[in-house]
């Protein structure tokens, strides 16, 4: 039988969160970017990796290169945010200059000040850089194989492809979750609460007709409903759309494929006859994620039914989307990711009652085994 593995600490403590960002994040890929943040020569993307700030350049031959957003003079950070970095990365502190590739270009007075300095020893800090379906990943770690990683997943169907041109992009949509960010995790492989939680909006499945399958560290989730057949969809869904004239993604119709990709440690895909949604999970503390994500689908009347004004909890002055903000009952906005935002908070809430603990873990591939396995990576991890 499934059962707990992680202590409740692993779940708020500060001294627990400080552990994973210096060990399980130092060397695990991460969602940082898609293909399309990368158009012109100098584009840029920046991002953090658990204490490892990253940033990923695109250089003059199209080339994707990972650093460590780490200055060799002081340290101080080269970039900000995302944008364009023309022909070199400058540093704002003393203007210490490197190329697209990551080598030390120019030191200002460098004859006067620096007449020893061996410019070739002081190239920024590698990073690993991986691409898969259109994504950017990166690892702190150097040495870090993509291909190994993500070869697990590549035996999986995946028919969607998001750098189609005839797939649009929606905005950013960025929730800030008042939960740890592995319990937003093991919310998403829970197969057992489907039928429950979710009984207005998915409809299920119930546990023997859902399944999860583990490829390497990653997990992809499937509804067995249509006589043990491998769909993207619960039939609830499948039957709710009948009729909305919703248009489908080519190659994306047919059964087979997963209808949610978790790829360890933070990166959770969504696809869909109709959409893909690819999200990423930044923990802040202990105690907060951000949740990132952004959705590819048709052009079609469809693509506008739900902008994020619209989502539950969205303040347009913040941009964020946060529980404080809701305006109704979360069972009675039809949302189910505001559903599961609503019960990972109260699951957050009650950690650190010393009541608190965890019982049996629901058996079958349907139901909690995927989170004793997922526990069990995290603390490996840890280790």
């Amino acid at each position: 039988m499934p059962a707990q593995i992680l202590p409740k600490e692993a779940y708020y403590s500060p001294d627990w969160f400080q552990r994973e960002q210096e060990t399980l994040f130092a060397k695990t890929w991460q969602l940082v970017a898609h293909e399309s943040d990368f158009k012109e020569t100098g584009d840029y993307v920046t991002a953090r990796i658990g204490v490892q700030p990253i940033a990923v350049v695109r250089d003059a031959d199209g080339n994707l290169n990972a650093f460590k957003n780490i200055c060799r003079h002081r340290g101080t950070e080269l970039l900000e945010g995302r944008g364009n970095a023309g022909k070199t990365l400058v540093c704002p502190y003393h203007r210490w200059t490197f190329g697209l590739d990551g080598r030390l270009r120019g030191v200002p007075d460098r004859a006067e000040c620096f007449p020893n300095l061996d410019r070739k020893s002081l190239s920024l800090h590698d990073a690993s850089i991986g691409r898969w379906k259109g994504m950017v990943f990166a690892n702190p770690d150097p040495g870090a194989c993509f291909a190994d990683w993500i070869a697990p997943l590549d035996a999986a169907a995946f028919p969607h492809d998001i750098t189609d041109p005839k797939l649009q992009v929606s905005e950013e949509f960025v929730y800030k979750l008042k939960c740890n960010w592995k319990v937003f995790f093991e919310n998403a492989i829970d197969g057992y609460h489907l039928a429950y939680l979710h009984e207005n909006t998915l409809g299920g499945p119930k546990v023997g007709v859902n399944a999860w399958n583990l490829h390497g560290e990653h997990m992809v989730w499937y509804s067995t409903e249509r006589d043990g057949i491998k769909n993207r969809v619960p039939v609830y869904v499948e039957q709710q759309t009948r009729g909305m004239g919703m248009t489908k993604i080519k190659g994306a119709g047919d059964p087979g494929y997963g209808g949610v990709y978790m790829m360890f440690p933070t990166t959770m895909i969504v696809p869909s006859p109709w959409s893909l949604t690819v999200s990423t999970m930044e923990p802040v503390d202990g105690d907060t994620t951000i949740l990132r994500s952004r959705t590819w689908s048709p052009k079609s009347w469809w693509s506008y039914k739900e902008p994020l004004k619209g989502t539950p909890g969205y303040d347009p002055e913040t941009g964020l989307i946060e529980s404080r903000n809701w305006t109704q009952h979360p069972l009675t906005t039809g949302d189910f990711q505001t559903e599961d935002v609503w019960v990972c908070e109260k699951m957050q809430r009650s950690l650190r009652s010393p009541d608190y603990s965890v019982s049996a873990l629901a058996e079958g591939l349907g139901g909690e085994v995927m989170l004793a396995k997922f526990q069990k990576m995290v603390g490996d991890a840890c280790a």
